[in-house]
Formats: C-alpha cells, sequence, structure tokens
C-alpha cells in the first residue's frame, strides 16, 4: 500500500533511511535519531509532501519531498527516495514515484526534480523512471 507521509511514520521512515543508505553505493552511516532529525526537517515545512510504502505492518520505502513554485508552474522536488535493501529491484521504487506523479498531477503539479549521484544505480532508476538528465546544469557545493 502506498500513502502519503504523516508525521507518525517518523520511526519507520528513518529505520527505511538508514538501512538504504548504510548499503551500496552510499555506505552512509546515519544512526536512527540523525534520520529522524532529517526527515522531519524535510517534512517541515507546508510545502513538503512525502510518501511510504508499506508491505504489511512495516514501512519499506519513503519519499520526502517539496511543492515549489517555478517559471512554468508548480513543480515537485524530490529531497530523498529510499527503498529497504531487501526490497530494492522489486518495483517498490518505480511504484512509489508512479503514485505520487498521479496524485500530484492531480494538484496541478507539473514536473518534478531531484539531485542524485551521477553514475549511481540511483541515476538509472530515475532515467527509467522517465527523468532526463539535464545537460546545462550542474550541482555545486561548497564545504566550510
Amino acid at each position: 500500500m502506498i500513502r502519503r507521509y504523516v508525521t507518525e511514520d517518523l520511526e519507520g521512515a528513518a529505520d527505511v533511511f538508514c538501512s538504504a543508505f548504510a548499503e551500496e553505493p552510499w555506505n552512509e552511516k546515519w544512526d536512527i535519531d540523525l534520520a529522524k532529525k532529517r526527515i522531519s526537517e524535510l517534512m517541515s515545512s507546508p510545502q513538503s509532501v512525502g510518501y511510504i510504502y508499506i508491505d504489511g505492518e512495516a514501512i519499506r520505502a519513503i519519499m520526502c519531498g517539496r511543492k515549489l513554485t517555478y517559471l512554468h508552474g508548480k513543480e515537485y522536488v524530490i529531497d530523498e527516495l529510499c527503498v529497504t535493501p531487501d526490497m530494492q529491484h522489486c518495483g517498490v521504487g518505480s511504484a512509489l514515484l508512479a503514485h505520487a506523479r498521479n496524485e500530484l498531477a492531480k494538484e496541478k503539479i507539473v514536473a518534478m526534480a531531484l539531485l542524485t549521484g551521477k553514475g549511481k544505480p540511483s541515476e538509472r532508476f530515475y532515467i527509467k523512471n522517465g527523468f532526463k538528465v539535464i545537460d546545462d546544469m550542474i550541482f555545486m557545493y561548497h564545504f566550510f
């Protein structure tokens, strides 16, 4: 079952986040409290909308994003999308995206946007799901 994220989903969503990012290719060791803080921050805006995939009683995938105004209309910016490792490559992420796309289209959202790692499996996943690489855009970052 796929439905919108609610605040009570935080614990299960954080579990998914920790397990998904602990695996290849990310190898990020998030503790549960830090993951809860990140998800809470992402979902704290009035524009925030998230989705969860539930298998039985357990949350197995999450997507956090925001509906933001842009020149061509409202777009949904995906901040995080993660699936538990045992459910990856089973269509869960694609189903989550499709559900969100259908629901958001009814709300007059005209596009989805995101950042992901170049050359990572996530890049191939998003291309498979209809996303395009924008050649004239770059992601820049500055540590301080």
